[in-house]
């Protein structure tokens, strides 16, 4: 997961999250995605999202 208000940023962050073979997911703003993904209380750091097989 990644979030942030600069889109170029957030585009080499996409790149290379591809490039070391991981799926990147982008969660919006520093405001939005900040609050998804805050540990304890947002709502994906209690997500089991590995595929195994």
């Amino acid at each position: 997961f990644y979030s942030g208000n600069d889109n170029a940023a957030k585009a080499e962050v996409a790149g290379l999250i591809d490039r070391i073979g991981f799926f990147g997911i982008d969660l919006g703003s520093l405001a939005v995605g900040g609050k998804l993904a805050q540990f304890p209380g947002g709502p994906l750091p209690n997500q089991n999202l590995v595929k195994v097989g």
